[in-house]
C-alpha cells in the first residue's frame, strides 16, 4: 500500500479537482490517502469531509498552523503503507501516477521511484520540467546526479520513498523554502538504488499567484540558501560531493537572487550584497566544471546583469 500524504492549507478552491484526481487513480484501491489540515480558516475540512464520507481509505487530520513540513511530517506519523509519497492540494495528477511510480520501485528493488512533472503557469503555459530519460543509478552516482542533473530535481511530488527510510529522517521544521529539497537530500543519502522514469509527465505542479514562489520577497527566500550550506557541510572539503554540493548552493543564491530582483525590494540590501558578491567570486573553472549547462547559463547571464537575469526568467517561464 501507499500512503499518499497531503498538507493543505486554505485550498478550497482547487480541493475539488485535486482530489478527484487522486479517486481517478488506477490503484485508488491500494492507496491510503492522509490529508493533513494546517489550520486552514477556509471550507477545505468540510470539503475533504464529504469525500471521506464515500472512500474509506480516505483520512483527514487537523492540527493548529505549524507549516508545511510539520504537516507532512504529521503524515508521516500516521502512515500504514510500504510506501509513501507527498501531493500538494491544489495539484493534478494524472491517473497512473501511483501505479508508474509503483511499478518502477518494486520491479527494480530500488529504495525510490522517479518520474517527470509539468509546471502549470497561471499564463496557461505549461512547462516539461526534466529532460527524458530512464535510468537506473546506484551509490555515489545518486548524489552527484541530485546535485549535477535536473532529473532527480528537489521536489517530493514526483517520487516515491519506503516508509522505512522516511521515517528515520523526517522534513525540517522552521523552513518556508527549500525543505523539499532538504528532506529529498538526506532521502538519497540513505539510498543504495534508485529507479527514474522521466519519459512520461504524470504530475501536473500548480504555480499559483498567491504561492510561496509568487509572493513579495521577504526573509524566507533566505531557507534554502542555509539548508544547501548545511548539505555541504555533510561532505569532505575538496571531494567531489562537496564540490557539486558547493555548486547547488551557488545555484540556490542565484534563484534568490532572481526572486529579489524581480520584486524590485529594497530592503536586505546588505545581505543580497553578501550573496551576490559570492556568486561574482566564484571561480569559473568551478562553475564550467561543477554546474549544468542551463545552471551555468543561469549564473553567467547574473553576473553580468540582474534585471537582463530576471528578464529571461520571466520569458522562459522559470519558476
Amino acid at each position: 500500500m501507499i500512503s499518499v500524504i497531503v498538507p493543505v492549507y486554505n485550498c478550497e478552491k482547487y480541493l475539488d479537482k485535486s482530489i478527484q484526481s487522486l479517486i481517478n487513480q488506477t490503484i485508488f484501491d491500494d492507496l491510503e490517502i492522509i490529508f493533513v489540515d494546517d489550520g486552514s480558516d477556509d471550507r477545505s475540512s468540510e470539503i475533504i469531509k464529504l469525500y471521506i464520507e464515500k472512500y474509506p481509505n480516505l483520512t483527514l487530520i487537523c492540527q493548529k498552523n505549524k507549516g508545511v513540513s510539520a504537516a507532512r511530517n504529521r503524515g508521516i506519523g500516521e502512515a500504514h503503507g510500504d510506501y509513501v509519497t507527498f501531493f500538494d492540494a491544489d495539484d493534478l495528477a494524472e491517473s497512473t501516477l501511483y501505479e508508474r511510480l509503483l511499478f518502477l520501485i518494486t520491479e527494480n528493488c530500488a529504495d525510490l521511484s522517479c518520474v517527470n512533472y509539468l509546471k502549470c503557469f497561471p499564463d496557461g503555459v505549461e512547462k516539461i520540467q526534466k529532460r527524458n530519460t530512464q535510468e537506473i543509478l546506484y551509490g555515489d552516482e545518486i548524489i552527484k546526479s541530485f546535485f549535477s542533473s535536473n532529473v532527480l530535481c528537489n521536489n517530493t511530488i514526483d517520487k516515491l520513498f519506503k516508509l522505512s527510510i522516511v521515517e528515520q529522517i523526517k522534513f525540517p521544521e522552521g523552513y518556508a523554502i527549500g525543505e523539499d529539497m532538504f528532506f529529498v537530500f538526506e532521502y538519497l543519502m540513505k539510498c543504495k538504488k534508485i529507479a527514474i522514469d522521466t519519459t512520461q509527465c504524470l504530475y501536473k505542479y500548480c504555480i499559483r499567484d498567491n504561492s510561496a514562489m509568487k509572493s513579495d520577497f521577504n526573509k524566507k527566500y533566505f531557507d534554502a540558501i542555509g539548508l544547501s550550506k548545511k548539505m555541504i557541510d555533510m561532505f569532505q572539503i575538496g571531494s567531489k560531493l562537496y564540490n557539486l554540493a558547493e555548486a547547488n548552493w551557488i545555484h540556490e543564491i542565484c534563484k534568490m537572487l532572481a526572486l529579489y530582483y524581480k520584486c524590485e525590494e529594497n530592503q536586505y540590501n546588505d545581505e543580497i550584497m553578501s550573496y551576490y558578491r559570492l556568486l561574482r567570486d566564484y571561480p569559473i573553472n568551478k562553475a564550467i566544471k561543477y554546474l549544468d549547462k542551463k545552471h551555468f547559463f543561469a549564473l553567467f547571464i547574473m553576473r553580468i546583469s540582474p534585471k537582463l537575469y530576471v528578464k529571461l526568467y520571466e520569458i522562459l517561464h522559470v519558476g
